[in-house]
């Protein structure tokens, strides 16, 4: 037989077993995670995206046109605000829902800038069909490298014409 611990002493196990875990439960996530202040410094000290153009005349679709469900590449000039090349988008994409005047697309896609500096953007976008209305949508910045590491936040697409876009970040 098991000896037994008085009353008083076994509650005062239990709240004791109680406050550590507490204790411990708390302090784990703040360990786990930056404070705010610490999570700002590091997102704010990517260096600021220039507004710029990317170009995907020519090169839209790397692979055929775009058929339901099936990946297909693209590539992007990425030109700064006086017309010169800076770097390339990379992109590949899925058509996930066709319509009747706009599909609409899921894209993952790097911008690879001349310096090998690198900004990775998720969308979903509307695609139009011919002679319909461009859209203008907004892209996920989910990272980049060197000048650009720790850039999060979004990118706004506005169509210039038939695979031409502005693009500036925020």
């Amino acid at each position: 037989m098991l000896p037994t611990l008085p009353a008083k002493r076994t509650l005062a196990l239990v709240l004791a077993a109680t406050a550590v875990g507490t204790a411990a439960a708390i302090s784990v996530p703040a360990m786990a995670s930056d404070s705010p202040q610490e999570s700002k410094t590091r997102s704010t000290r990517a260096a600021q995206v220039p507004d710029m153009t990317f170009d995907y005349t020519g090169s839209d679709t790397l692979s055929g046109p775009p058929a339901l469900g099936v990946p297909y590449g693209n590539r992007a000039k990425a030109n700064d605000v006086d017309g010169h090349q800076i770097g390339t988008a990379y992109g590949n994409c899925v058509k996930d829902e066709i319509g009747s005047t706009q599909d609409q697309v899921l894209c993952s896609t790097v911008l690879k800038f001349t310096d090998g500096a690198q900004i990775a953007i998720t969308s979903v976008r509307p695609t139009a069909h011919p002679g319909a209305e461009l859209r203008d949508f907004d892209a996920i910045v989910t990272g980049g490298t060197l000048r650009y590491e720790g850039l999060t936040g979004s990118a706004r697409f506005t169509p210039r014409s038939v695979g031409v876009y502005d693009v500036s970040f925020s």
